[in-house]
């Protein structure tokens, strides 16, 4: 599966990442929990697009307390477009998943290793959101950290 990825970096950090989120996607989907629950099982499919915006805490702060009612910033935000939408489409074996908001401040505060793996595995989370797998309870929590963990390892 081709993986179209558009990257607006707002903090200038400069990470090369398509490459590396390709092949995210593609291990992704080698586990059969994903390919076999996300929202787009059963579509005639080639290519997942996506949009990634690198921003601050300021940003992500207003966009958290307008869109989810929090006023605090947080690590990253997804606007799920096809998993959420119930007007599911794939237009010319292309499927247009949402967008992955991450902040590029709690990036850095939350990293145990490098800026580029914490952002990496932010990215993993936020296409897990947009695949339409959800983490409301203890249970899907761990399974969306054991997949994105597994996935980041296995990069």
């Amino acid at each position: 599966m081709e993986t179209r990825i558009q990257i607006e970096d707002k903090y200038k950090i400069k990470l090369h990442l398509k490459r590396k989120i390709s092949k995210l996607v593609n291990l992704l989907f080698e586990i059969d929990e994903i390919k076999n629950n996300s929202a787009i099982k059963g579509f005639d499919i080639d290519t997942i697009a996506f949009d990634i915006v690198l921003t601050d805490d300021k940003e992500i702060h207003s966009i958290n307390k307008t869109y989810r009612n929090k006023d605090n910033p947080t690590d990253v935000i997804t606007f799920a477009l096809f998993a959420d939408d119930d007007n599911k489409f794939v237009f010319d074996k292309t499927v247009e998943l949402g967008e992955i908001i991450i902040s590029v401040d709690t990036a850095k505060r939350q990293a145990k290793e490098t800026l580029e793996k914490e952002i990496l595995t932010l990215i993993v989370h936020g296409i897990m959101h947009l695949l339409g797998f959800d983490h409301q309870t203890n249970k899907d929590y761990n399974f969306v950290v054991r997949v994105q963990d597994s996935v980041i390892n296995g990069l």
